[in-house]
């Protein structure tokens, strides 16, 4: 390992985590969002016995979002469940090559994912698709946010490559194991 190491991709992974921290930010004003649309919604119905048509449909829209949003950042800071257990039992090296292996599949799913919701919301906004809901959401908005949360994800997923690289260990949270 040369000295260059901790520097090598630098500004790459910068970027990338920034964007990453973006998208938390965004996932947590859908949470936002969901509470409330969710409240409105328990208010309207108790108390002025009025169902707001669209409040499951964008609820519904936020959640998938959130989701996607999010996961960039839990794959960061090591909050999805991986099995360290088979790691530590290897010799150092070995361990190491299978997590890379691990990360270039999960690229290689997470890159084809993205590529499928971005045709997606290209389709739809060709073809002005709405929802089959009285609300008529164009189906662009929620599937370009679904996109760009898959995106922001295959690009924690390089930059998860690119630690491995330089040598650093990847994140673990705490207890999931």
């Amino acid at each position: 390992m040369t000295s260059l190491a901790p520097t090598r991709f630098r500004r790459t992974l910068a970027v990338i985590d920034g964007v990453t921290d973006l998208g938390g930010y965004l996932a947590a004003l859908c949470l936002l969002g969901i509470l409330v649309l969710v409240a409105a919604e328990i208010f309207s119905r108790n108390l002025l016995a009025y169902s707001i048509h669209f409040s499951w449909d964008l609820a519904g829209y936020f959640m998938g979002t959130c989701f996607l949003l999010a996961s960039g950042s839990a794959l960061k800071g090591g909050s999805h469940v991986r099995v360290t257990a088979l790691l530590e039992s290897m010799p150092r090296a070995v361990g190491r090559t299978l997590e890379f292996a691990a990360c270039l599949v999960g690229l290689a799913i997470c890159a084809y994912l993205s590529w499928a919701l971005i045709e997606m919301a290209w389709l739809s906004a060709q073809r002005g698709s709405t929802a089959a809901t009285s609300f008529r959401v164009p189906l662009v908005y929620p599937q370009a946010a679904l996109a760009t949360g898959a995106t922001i994800l295959t690009l924690q997923c390089l930059a998860q490559i690119l630690r491995l690289v330089r040598g650093e260990e990847l994140s673990v949270g705490p207890g999931l194991e």
